[in-house]
């Protein structure tokens, strides 16, 4: 039995009536087909109100009964899901472009990959590096990613102390219980620094059915990467 949090059901069901009718009259109705912008304005709204969570059916008469009158629920996320729309445009994403796309089966067995986390520093100055690129490949070829919100080249930005994150998309396998070992590779070419490769390994143990879904205890941490900034030339 999993915890569930009603409001997100409630919240996508809210976003989907106002983006069918959104979409027939704004010129950006467009994106209202990408299935990240959905999801993008869903964590606006579901950030800015409480959860509701349950394990029963108890759950959903306190809905029922308390929340509905403790909050003006409808009023509230209408506003608030106009208000993620606008927010959301302000920073289209490329995979914005992707329109919605029926999910792939989650049937049969895979090998599930835990997210990726790494820090990269300057070497001189112990600083963290932004503005780079880092890409994450294996057998010399990028890895794909879970979703399309979770891109590589993952871009690390200033004020994300030198974080990076990948998500590697599932890989089938044949049975339950198999294991197999990758060995990705972490590339960062930079103008600014030496061209730098860390490889690592990931054991894996083959599951039924596809993991999909965040798990804060399910991060591996990469050793941290030291760049050389180039020798400036005379």
């Amino acid at each position: 039995m999993r915890i569930h949090n009603l409001l997100e059901e409630i919240v996508l069901d809210k976003i989907d009536e106002i983006l069918r009718e959104y979409g027939d009259r704004h010129p950006e109705g467009e994106i209202a087909l990408a299935e990240e912008f959905r999801l993008d304005v869903a964590c606006y709204v579901l950030n800015r109100i409480d959860p509701l969570y349950m394990v029963s059916g108890r759950g959903l008469a306190y809905l029922d009964i308390d929340y509905l009158e403790k909050l003006q629920r409808d009023a509230d996320l209408f506003t608030l899901v106009h208000q993620g729309i606008q927010r959301i445009l302000t920073v289209k994403r490329p995979h914005y472009d992707e329109k919605r796309k029926y999910a792939e089966p989650k049937d049969g067995y895979y090998f599930n990959f835990p997210i990726i986390k790494g820090r990269i520093f300057n070497s001189i100055n112990f600083a963290p590096v932004y503005n780079i690129d880092v890409l994450i490949r294996h057998n010399g070829k990028k890895v794909e990613m879970i979703e399309p919100n979770w891109q590589n080249p993952y871009s690390i930005v200033e004020n994300t102390a030198g974080n990076f994150y990948f998500w590697p998309k599932p890989i089938r396998g044949k049975k339950e219980g198999e294991k197999t070992t990758f060995e990705l590779e972490v590339v960062v070419a930079n103008g600014e620094y030496e061209e730098l490769k860390h490889f690592f390994d990931v054991s894996l143990v083959c599951e039924s059915g596809v993991q999909d879904y965040f798990k804060i205890n399910h991060i591996l941490n990469v050793k941290d990467i030291y760049l050389v900034p180039k020798e400036e030339k005379l």
